[in-house]
């Protein structure tokens, strides 16, 4: 029995993936020096090439999941093998996302309240969406993307008076041709919503092209990026916001407006716990879709908390909730990125086309 997959628009789609990239820059970007806006720019441009190799899979297999036509290209037992490979992925991003969340809100809100209890509700909330399904969770992105990308733009205006676009010049002195493209090729590589997207395609409804929906949310993400990291590194000056520990959170903290209405700040810390939950709930949602296409089962809310209580014990268990370990981590991330996104998908589209010019046949979805 297959499992039948709910539909979502790509409206929908667009703003959950775009909405889960820019909780991670609300809650982690590292400012190396005056350029960083460039590398936000020219990441656009390398974007593309990273997403290629999937775009045509999920084009050429629009109706699968990529862990579908994984077994269909590689065979039955390495295309399980690599389907599995993504599982432990998606299980892997969520525990980063977990630990990157619990160590911002925890000195910010809950000073005395012990990791177990934060991971623990966190993950009852996001087990609740995953419960609910695919539809509630861009539904809930749909309902809340578009308020927090206006508070985004609401707190970059309130303090133009107060920033010093100075620190933007002189523009490339610090920074060489090859240093400004590995890191504009660094940025492009942290955007795995292309692997999600890949697990999306066959619940868009509307006949939503991946490739559009991936351009779309890649422009938002820029934008919005763009709107977060100018304003901070104008607003904090670049020695500051290069040793802030959440340099966008100090940035708020320190808007004020008529000099009576302060600590305006909840509402970005709203906005990290919406786009967290929401982005867990997804990673969640496509592991146990995963595992029901690997193994052929018919159920998958039946797997919410076998995942929820192997994140929780590995998240305990292990030292990722440390601020240095999962800041260290961050930094490997593009390169663990480019393996699912860009490494594996370049390998079965080789063999998608070797097994094409050797048997000639053009519709692989039926063998």
């Amino acid at each position: 029995m297959t499992l039948k997959l709910e539909k979502v628009s790509p409206l929908q789609v667009i703003l959950l993936l775009s909405f889960n990239r820019i909780a991670i820059v609300l809650l982690w970007f590292k400012f190396f020096n005056q350029d960083v806006w460039i590398t936000e720019i020219l990441a656009l441009f390398y974007l593309p090439l990273l997403c290629a190799p999937l775009l045509f899979l999920s084009k050429q297999f629009a109706q699968l999941t990529i862990i579908e036509y994984l077994t269909i290209i590689a065979g039955k037992w390495i295309g399980k093998a690599l389907g599995v490979l993504y599982t432990v992925f998606f299980l892997f991003i969520a525990i980063i996302d977990l630990s990157l969340f619990d160590n911002i809100i925890k000195p910010i809100n809950f000073p005395e309240t012990p990791d177990y209890a934060i991971i623990a509700l966190a993950l009852i909330t996001c087990g609740y969406g995953v419960f609910k399904g695919l539809e509630v969770i861009t539904r809930a992105a749909e309902l809340f993307a578009p308020q927090v990308l206006a508070v985004i733009a609401f707190y970059a205006v309130l303090q133009i008076p107060d920033m010093d676009f100075r620190v933007f010049l002189p523009i490339l002195a610090d920074s060489s041709f090859s240093e400004i493209n590995f890191r504009a090729f660094n940025t492009a590589a942290r955007m795995n919503e292309i692997v999600v997207l890949a697990m999306l395609v066959p619940s868009i409804s509307k006949k939503g092209k991946p490739t559009t929906i991936l351009f779309w949310a890649a422009i938002i993400v820029t934008v919005f990026s763009l709107i977060i990291i100018v304003p901070t590194l104008a607003g904090l000056g670049l020695d500051l916001a290069k040793k802030t520990f959440d340099p966008y959170y100090l940035f708020i903290k320190q808007i004020s407006i008529y000099d009576f209405i302060t600590r305006i700040e909840f509402l970005i810390v709203a906005a990290w716990n919406i786009g967290m939950f929401l982005k867990i709930s997804l990673l969640l949602y496509l592991s146990t879709i995963s595992i029901v296409q690997i193994f052929g089962l018919s159920r998958r809310k039946v797997l919410i908390i076998p995942m929820i209580t192997i994140i929780f014990i590995a998240a305990l268990k292990s030292n990722i909730l440390t601020s240095v370990v999962v800041f260290n981590i961050m930094e490997y991330i593009p390169y663990i990125n480019l393996i699912f996104m860009f490494g594996i998908p370049v390998i079965v589209l080789t063999t998608f086309f070797l097994k094409k010019i050797i048997s000639g046949k053009t519709d692989f979805t039926k063998a």
